[in-house]
């Protein structure tokens, strides 16, 4: 039984690579390029279509509909006095073995309630910045979990010198205490940086349009408009109400202001979250935060491995990525505009595409319908602005998050989460490490959009296949890897060394060598205005891992036709794992897939990539191995 060791962890919230600010939207081909309307590719659907409900059916979960759940803030000192008296109780051992392990069984509710409510308190919080309730509540409990983990680490350790350990292990845990014989790792001095570096988190996660103020100095002389960006914009709309064009172009003036002002604001908090981080490191006897994340993490490969696979990226995909840039999709997306979609027929198709699957496909969305698990809403300046997925405890249930652009590649967007989203209702909310994680959402990604074709018009489908080969080649491979190279860099620096100015540097560094001479394919790319970065430290380079082992999946996947084959069943015997004890790569090899760092492999995705959308290859090719190019 793993109940302890599961909620030991932070609640995992799985982000995909959609998640974005206006600032990272320069990786977005269609606004880069808005095109030509040529009329009947830009048709949007019935916007009186009403989403899919599937007949109910009992799942065996205990699941009830989402908008039942009621938030209660919980008594985390309570929870926190629990642990530490179930402690005392083992360590004092005068109680019988069975008496000892009821005291503990009693904690597994209300350490359940805590992380359903810290789900809760970030999905509402997500749905709309400009509440200040939900913002306090993220905060309170993101706070006040260091102390919790503690005192959860306290309980192992004791259990782990008991006289009935052995029992423990046996009919308890499920595994070996042997790593907790010698203590762990929360002394008072993490806990106080932990609670520090949750506190640096809670402040850059409500930053937002509700309270960054800018200036904004408009084309007539008259205007000077100061204020929060959510005030400008309301000004804006008042000053232009008949104009609506006029309106467009000031927004995105608007939009501009708003990411300049609050780099400013992210910078500075970076460096104090990397300064914390780096003590947290030092604290704990780790010779850099980077050493710390991959053992957390449980990163079955090492930090050299993974630099020379970025800069295998550098060399062999950023040029493929250029030559595509030049020869197919500038032409591409000026000339065809992206097609219009309402959420309500992204949902339904995606329906139908599952259900035909079957399975667990079939099961999990109808489940996600039928008990309103998610929530796909359009873009807000006081929603977040991208998607992602949580697990609710106490539900039993995952919950699927997104913003909804209301083009086409939401079909991307929701296709990846529900990934997440398939995997979290197969395991119950238990992960595999990061990339195999982030597989379980890139891969049926990809797999989705080879069923696709007999679901959407065929010029819907011929814009899709282009747009998610460019995202994946510019925006999960180069982009992510400019973003892990970065993370590598600053989390070696010494204390003193962190500074706005330093980082800066790197920063250059890492894109100099993930894109060299190709730099002019991407547009500019900001280490704080990313998510990820910020609040999760080492989880980009996943999805560059988990994006070459998905591409490998599709491509075995994608020349097939008929029902699901090749591909399909590599994905499923990921998703249906019969262990969470491997790492990365051994469970690359037990699913009989390729390694990321298999020499070449980065060459020859790249070259499949090329050969998906230009049906010839970029490398040479002799007796089917990618050679020079």
């Amino acid at each position: 039984m793993r109940k302890l060791i599961a909620l030991l962890l932070f609640l995992t919230i799985l982000f995909g690579y959609t998640s974005c600010s206006h600032k990272n939207n320069t990786n977005d081909p269609s606004e880069q390029n808005p095109g030509i309307n040529n009329g009947e590719q830009n048709a949007t659907a019935n916007p009186s279509m009403t989403i899919v409900v599937p007949e109910y059916k009992d799942y065996g979960r205990g699941t009830v509909d989402f908008d039942k759940l009621v938030y209660s803030r919980p008594n985390m000192q309570l929870v926190i006095d629990g642990f530490t008296a179930a402690a005392e109780a083992i360590e004092k051992n005068e109680t019988s073995f069975e008496e000892q392990v009821g005291g503990i069984r009693t904690l597994e509710e209300p350490l359940s309630t805590v992380r359903t409510m810290y789900s809760l308190a970030q999905i509402y919080n997500n749905k709309d910045y400009s509440v200040e309730y939900w913002q306090t509540e993220y905060e309170y409990i993101s706070t006040n979990y260091p102390r919790l983990s503690k005192t959860v680490e306290d309980l192992l350790v004791v259990c782990a010198r008991s006289e009935h350990r052995a029992e423990f292990e046996e009919k308890y845990f499920g595994y070996s205490l042997e790593e907790y014989v010698d203590g762990g790792i929360y002394t008072d001095e993490v806990v106080a940086l932990m609670e520090e570096e949750a506190r640096l988190e809670s402040e850059y996660a409500s930053i937002s349009t509700a309270n960054v103020e800018i200036t904004y100095n408009g084309v007539d002389s008259n205007i000077r408009w100061n204020g929060t960006v959510d005030e400008v914009i309301a000004m804006a709309r008042e000053y232009y109400k008949n104009d609506d064009a006029t309106y467009e172009r000031c927004l995105s003036f608007i939009y501009d202001l708003y990411d300049q002002a609050r780099e400013k604001v992210e910078q500075p908090l970076f460096v104090e979250i990397i300064k914390v981080r780096r003590l947290i490191a030092d604290e704990l006897g780790y010779d850099s935060y980077s050493v710390l994340a991959y053992d957390s993490m449980g990163y079955d490969y090492t930090s050299s491995e993974m630099m020379s696979l970025l800069r295998d990226i550098g060399t062999y995909t950023a040029p493929v990525a250029s030559a595509l840039e030049y020869s197919v999709f500038q032409s591409y997306f000026q000339t065809n505009v992206q097609p219009r979609v309402s959420k309500e027929a992204i949902i339904n198709t995606l329906y139908e595409v599952y259900g035909k699957l079957g399975g667990d496909y079939k099961d999990a969305y109808s489940y996600m319908l039928q008990y309103g698990l998610y929530d796909v809403s359009t873009s807000a300046s006081n929603r977040y602005d991208g998607a992602f997925t949580a697990y609710i405890d106490n539900n039993a249930s995952p919950y699927l998050f997104m913003t909804s652009t209301g083009f086409i590649r939401d079909y991307n967007t929701l296709s990846h989460e529900f990934g997440h989203f398939l995997d979290s209702y197969v395991n119950y909310g238990v992960d595999a490490s990061l990339a195999i994680s982030e597989i379980s959402s890139q891969a049926l990604e990809l797999l989705t959009l080879t069923k696709l074709r007999n679901n959407i018009p065929a010029r819907n489908y011929s814009y899709l296949e282009y747009y998610t080969m460019f995202t994946f080649i510019n925006s999960v491979l180069l982009t992510q890897s400019f973003y892990a190279m970065f993370e590598h860099l600053a989390y070696q620096l010494e204390y003193d060394e962190i500074t706005v100015t330093r980082l800066a540097k790197i920063s250059e560094e890492a894109f100099s060598t993930v894109f060299g001479e190709e730099m002019s394919i991407v547009g500019d790319l900001s280490y704080v205005t990313f998510t990820h970065t910020f609040l999760y430290p080492f989880y980009v380079e996943s999805y560059v891992t988990a994006g070459i082992v998905s591409l490998d999946i599709f491509f075995t996947e994608s020349y097939r036709t008929g029902t699901a084959g090749e591909g399909f069943a590599l994905y499923e015997s990921l998703i249906n794992r019969d262990s969470i004890d491997r790492g990365f790569t051994e469970q690359l090899e037990v699913a009989g897939l390729d390694s990321p760092f298999v020499p070449g492999k980065v060459k020859e995705i790249s070259d499949n990539i090329y050969f998906q959308i230009v049906g010839k290859h970029y490398y040479k090719t002799s007796n089917n191995e990618i050679g020079a190019a």
